[in-house]
């Protein structure tokens, strides 16, 4: 059994390649113009804000390598990024001071109370 030539019978020189269109090239400056109305990113670099724009960079060798991750609100972070940069040390340092200070008053009346109205469902140690 033999297949069947399914290009039997064709005159194959009547197809020819067809001349390449000559397409118009589009306008950059159009098609900058049209990206940026619709929203799409430019590949160009980002302009870089002024230094004075940033926040500061805090390097500090420390020796501590326990990182320890806490929720906030942003008056809190705004509180913790200030007294950074006042104080020029380590947020490390200033939680540690904080907790130095919290222990000296941890159990003034003054304190207790504020805390059972902020957590009414907290255990009492004392």
């Amino acid at each position: 059994m033999s297949r069947a030539n399914p290009l039997d019978g064709l005159n194959l020189e009547e197809f020819q390649p067809k001349a390449p269109e000559a397409k118009p090239k589009a306008d950059r400056d159009e098609i900058g113009r049209i990206a940026k109305e619709n929203g799409f990113p430019s590949r160009q670099a980002p302009i870089e804000k002024p230094a004075e724009d940033r926040p500061r960079q805090h390097y500090f060798r420390t020796g501590r390598n326990k990182q320890i991750n806490i929720k906030g609100s942003p008056e809190c972070d705004e509180h913790l990024q200030r007294l950074v940069g006042e104080l020029n040390v380590p947020k490390g340092v200033i939680l540690e001071e904080a907790l130095k200070a919290l222990e000296s008053i941890k159990f003034t009346a003054e304190l207790t109370e504020r805390l059972d109205r902020e957590f009414p469902n907290r255990r009492k140690l004392r």
